[in-house]
């Protein structure tokens, strides 16, 4: 008999064992492809709604909605990245070991993040990459790892662009300007999701790491710590 059928296991496809090592590319199904994003569309929408409540007040009214563009277009490139890269990146490892592994979002996680951005400030649970499969010790510590080491190397990126502009480019052109507040914005918010997934509590990334490698979990630490330190050394923390 046919058990119940859920968003959040692999369907019971595999009936023979999957080849053994590597295997190249990644394998996206159209509902996680609509699952991310809504993920990432509802939570850009929420920050953008805490950015309002929290900021409003500063500025004349006339203003808004320019800066409601501003505040979402930054958003929307902070959690593209910070947050579906990131899930991707679970995703990649995961796959390449032979698993089955989609990203399903969360609901009620996505409705409370909007509850929260109503008081001026966020916090979400969009969803996350489910795996299934005979993952080991040593393979679930790599699969957590990738995605706060993804966010280190993509918090890099826009933390060197957003320095370049500044350093040559005058934060009076208007262009200029909106582009670094994104960068910054998306620096900033990779450098949190980096530092915060490292929790070594379930079902943080990092109490995965953590029983698997303790080198590379402090590693990542110092890492996010030494990212954040640079960004405030290169002056676009003032931004």
């Amino acid at each position: 008999m046919r058990g119940p059928y859920s968003d959040y296991a692999a369907p019971p496809i595999h009936v023979t064992r999957e080849p053994t090592g590597p295997r190249p590319g990644v394998r996206f199904s159209r509902q996680e492809l609509f699952q991310l994003g809504v993920a990432i569309l509802a939570l850009s929408a929420a920050l953008t709604l805490a950015n309002y409540t929290a900021l409003r007040g500063f500025y004349p009214s006339n203003q808004l909605p320019l800066l409601i563009v501003l505040w979402f277009s930054g958003a929307l490139v902070a959690v593209g990245s910070g947050v579906g890269l990131h899930e991707i990146s679970h995703k990649l490892v995961a796959q390449r070991y032979g698993h089955w592994a989609e990203f399903r979002y969360n609901l009620r996680g996505l409705a409370l993040s909007f509850v929260f951005a109503l008081f001026g400030f966020l916090i979400g649970a969009p969803g996350a990459t489910m795996v299934s499969g005979f993952v080991t010790r040593d393979q679930n510590g790599r699969i957590s790892a990738a995605g706060p080491i993804s966010n280190l190397f993509i918090g890099t990126a826009f933390m060197l662009v957003a320095a370049a502009i500044v350093r040559t480019t005058s934060l009076t052109n208007i262009p200029a300007f909106f582009v670094t507040v994104i960068l910054v914005n998306a620096w900033y918010l990779n450098v949190i999701l980096a530092g915060f997934n490292m929790i070594p509590i379930m079902p943080f990334d990092g109490s995965k790491v953590w029983a698997w490698n303790k080198a590379v979990y402090a590693g990542i630490l110092v890492l996010a710590l030494g990212l954040y330190v640079s960004g405030v050394y290169l002056g676009i923390t003032g931004i």
